[in-house]
Order: C-alpha cells, then structure tokens, then sequence
C-alpha cells in the first residue's frame, strides 16, 4: 500500500526557520539604519516645511511671522504672528505680550537642532514681503541655517537672503 505524504518534517520546518534566522540577522542593521536616516529626512522635511509656512502666512497676510528654534529642548521650534498684540512689540523677531503662536512641533525621535542661527541670532523673522529679517532693527537676513543632527548624520536646512529654504 502507498501512503500519501502531506505536510512537512520537523527537519524541514527547522530548516527553513534557520535560514529565516540568518537572512534577519543580516538585514536588521541596515533595516535599522534606514530608519535613522528616515527621521533626519522627515526633519528636515518639517523644518523647511515650517519655513516655507511662516513665509506664506507672512505673505498672505502682510504681517511679520516670526521663528523660533530649539524650543524647548533643542528638539523643537515654534512660529508666531510678529504683530505686537497685548502690549508686546511689532517686528522685533521676539515673541513676547500676547502674540499668537501659530504653529509649533517637536522633531522626531533621535533627530536634535543644534544651534540654529540667523546672522547671529537664534531666531528670525519674514516681513509682509517674504523677506527673512534678522531683528527688530529691520536688519536683511544674510545667511541662515537650521542644522539638524542624530546619530549617525546630519543635515542642514538653509535659507537664502530672498527667503528660499532649502535641504542641504
């Protein structure tokens, strides 16, 4: 009598289980990697994002939006209508009086700012035109640059005296 064979060995089920094993073995590091590099980019993604946002508003509007980085703990960033409402003052890249915030985040997991600076300044803003200006004093952008770093890379998001930003 023949008998039917249906199914698989033990022996082959532990086979194909190692060679499972083995193949997540080799791949988890660069798996892992991937996932480092991701966030940097969506990072950078958020903060040109961010920029690109606060010009617009500045624009549509025509009034000064300010931004700020590193809010709290080097990990965040906050922009606010620069309009000196509840006693604060108009223009001066400052938030201060009641000034509404109008967007502000946190970047992902593992990605920090470090040290973003405008000409000087930890902060900027753009004028009812969409130029970037430095303080209060009304003083044109020059350069400026949010560096975004984790552990492994870094990237830059710069800005140009026109108010373009761009990932570096």
């Amino acid at each position: 009598m023949l008998r039917k064979n249906s199914g698989f060995t033990l022996a082959e089920l532990m086979v194909v289980i190692g060679i499972l094993a083995i193949l997540s073995a080799v791949a988890m590091p660069g798996f892992i990697g991937w996932i480092t590099k991701h966030k940097l980019g969506t990072g950078a993604r958020q903060v040109l994002s961010t920029i690109e946002s606060a010009r617009m508003r500045a624009v549509r509007e025509r009034v000064s939006v300010g931004i700020e980085f590193q809010v709290p703990d080097s990990r965040g960033y906050r922009v606010w209508l620069d309009d000196g409402s509840g006693g604060g003052s108009a223009d001066d890249a400052e938030r201060n009086g009641a000034e509404p915030i109008i967007l502000s985040g946190q970047m992902p997991a593992g990605v920090s700012i470090s040290e973003a600076l405008f000409g000087g300044d930890p902060n900027f803003r753009f004028n009812s035109q969409g130029f970037p200006i430095r303080n209060g004093a009304g003083e044109k952008l020059t350069s400026g640059h949010v560096p975004l770093t984790n552990t492994r890379d870094s990237k830059v998001v710069a800005i140009s005296l026109a108010g373009n930003a761009s990932i570096q």
